[in-house]
């Protein structure tokens, strides 16, 4: 295990209080983490752990590219998984990035049904799976995931629970 790998449950804590509280990860966090990241592989893994680092941001900041452009996360939620990607590298960061989503969707679906929109969420899936009409069951006010949460749950589970 790397060493910079204890200073990720920090992070993931810092990240998860500003979300939670703020609605925001702060760039110095996830920009520093980053650095960190790849800094830490460089000099542990010389030129070859620089490259896993890179790939790992790469990938795990480029899976979620496409949803923070299409707002289902935000733009700290995709730093903050580019950050974890770059301090576990790659391959560790498509075990996380799978993790995480995992843990994303277990929240959502606790979230609806402690607001009790589960029923009416699941009903408009199947009709848009099924090609059914809609009738107006919207959500006026849909739970928002704070998704530094899934990241941090994913990330511990994949990087400290490997085995299972």
């Amino acid at each position: 295990m790397p060493i910079v790998w204890i200073a990720l449950p920090f992070i993931l804590a810092f990240a998860c209080f500003g979300e939670i509280r703020e609605r925001r990860i702060p760039n110095w966090l996830t920009l520093g983490a980053m650095a960190l990241g790849l800094g830490a592989a460089a000099i542990e893994g010389g030129g070859e752990g620089l490259v896993d680092s890179v790939l790992g941001l790469a990938l795990a900041g480029g899976l979620f590219l496409p949803f923070c452009l299409l707002g289902v996360v935000g733009g700290g939620d995709m730093k903050l998984m580019a950050a974890v990607g770059a301090i576990v590298g790659w391959p560790m960061a498509l075990r996380v990035v799978c993790d995480t989503c995992i843990a994303g969707g277990l929240i959502a679906v606790a979230m609806m049904a402690w607001k009790g929109v589960l029923l009416t969420t699941l009903a408009n899936a199947f009709r848009i799976i099924f090609g059914m009409p809609r009738r107006s069951q919207g959500l006026r006010n849909p739970p928002m995931v704070p998704y530094a949460l899934a990241i941090t749950i994913g990330t511990l589970v994949a990087v400290f629970i490997q085995d299972f």
